[in-house]
């Protein structure tokens, strides 16, 4: 066999395995990302609680207005009924003071349920504040961990760039530039054993010509459908 196609399956196989890596450090970063990601979802709804308790303590300020004006009403009507000189005048300050009382009961009882909602929120903002805390402290735990992990992924992945840097020195520089204008499109299936007479990489069959060079020459030769670097396993 060929002594750069040697090498280029062996290169093909250090590539695998610094292919079968580099998606490890992703994974293992997105431990930290998810959490991140969730620590900012309980931000983002601290944050709605709170424009919820603005806009709620505005609806208790204008209900306090409301029974204030309507209470200024009352102390109004007292008056005139007083110097009241008709049953009519009577009737019609009486039904002033009947709405009057039910504005100021409605407004005393939409008091009374905001106040519920606002202790309800004050007591989930204090729940989200301690996941906070609780999720800044695992993130910082869990980013640790996460760079001792890619740090020893980044370790292994420079020991095969070392090799594999190594390994190309050995080949002819036209091979290798051949190699790698594959391997952008073929990826980790550059360098194809051939099985049965057919490529390993598109899985057609080879005629019997290039197969028969295969076996012959020692030449480098490529799949005749795709352009797969080809060999036969020894």
């Amino acid at each position: 066999m060929n002594k750069d196609l040697q090498n280029l399956i062996k290169l093909s196989k250090i590539d695998k395995e610094a292919t079968k890596l580099e998606p490890q450090i992703a994974e293992i970063e997105d431990e930290v990302n998810i959490k991140i990601k969730l620590q900012m979802q309980s931000q983002d709804e601290l944050e709605s609680l709170k424009t919820d308790t603005k806009r709620i303590k505005l609806e208790i300020a204008n209900n306090e207005l409301l029974i204030n004006e309507n209470s200024e009403k009352l102390a109004q009507i007292d008056k005139k009924i007083a110097n009241v000189k008709s049953e009519y005048e009577l009737r019609a300050l009486d039904a002033e003071n009947g709405l009057a009382k039910e504005k100021i009961a409605f407004a005393n009882e939409e008091i009374s349920r905001l106040e519920k909602e606002l202790e309800a929120i004050k007591d989930k903002e204090k729940e989200l504040l301690q996941a906070i805390e609780l999720a800044t402290k695992d993130i910082e735990e869990t980013k640790i961990e996460v760079q001792k992990k890619t740090a020893k992924i980044k370790l292994e992945l420079q020991k095969i760039f070392d090799s594999k840097e190594k390994l190309a020195k050995s080949i002819d520089n036209k091979v290798l530039v051949f190699y790698e204008k594959i391997r952008k499109w073929a990826k980790d299936t550059s360098v194809v054993v051939v099985k049965k007479q057919a490529c390993s990489g598109c899985f057609i069959r080879i005629n019997d010509k290039v197969y028969s060079e295969l076996l012959k020459s020692d030449d480098i030769v490529t799949c005749p459908h795709c352009g797969r670097i080809l060999y036969i396993q020894e």
